[in-house]
């Protein structure tokens, strides 16, 4: 059986999660506040919208060195990792990018890395140890190709197997695309 496993650096940890959301807002309420508690940026990745734990890292490896070199796109950090997971400057474009009411299976971004915040939010949600993220079904290929435009002509020179590659390169794009 596969064991999921965090993944962290010294500036991030990344903990696949599943989540029941009764009330986005407050749960997005209870994400700051506890964020606000211990220091920490926290971020929810929809699972359904994200291309694996490589997505992930890029999305906040740039939008970390965005915050460090004051030249973030948005306002905040949260938002800031948003925008790069969603490859786009246009914040009416992020939002699927993150949690929905009903159940979520997400990737749990803390910024930077805190044992007292994990605690505190892993009482919340249930840490997904069990399943392999990096699969991808047909549809969440075929919704991934869609939103992020990736062409016929892309996925046939790189190779289908390619495609979270691709979508890392959107996203590392945007620093270029200011």
């Amino acid at each position: 059986m596969l064991t999921q496993e965090r993944r962290y650096t010294d500036e991030y940890e990344i903990i696949p999660v599943r989540v029941t959301i009764r009330d986005r807002a407050e749960f997005l309420d209870m994400i700051r506040k506890t964020g606000e508690k211990y220091g920490v940026t926290i971020v929810c990745l929809n699972r359904n919208m994200i291309a694996g734990f490589e997505h992930v890292k890029t999305a906040l490896v740039h939008a970390i060195r965005a915050w460090r070199e004051d030249r973030m796109i948005a306002r905040s950090l949260e938002v800031e990792v948003l925008l790069y997971a969603a490859g786009t400057r246009q914040t009416g474009q992020i939002g699927q990018f993150g949690p929905e009411n009903g159940i979520n299976d997400c990737y749990l971004c803390i910024i930077p890395p805190n044992p007292e915040a994990v605690t505190s939010l892993l009482e919340e949600m249930e840490e997904v140890r069990d399943e392999d993220w990096s699969l991808m079904s047909e549809e969440k290929k075929n919704r991934l190709i869609e939103f992020f435009d990736v062409t016929p002509e892309e996925l046939e020179v790189t190779g289908p197997d390619r495609l979270t590659d691709l979508i890392c390169e959107r996203c590392a794009l945007l620093t270029v695309n200011r």
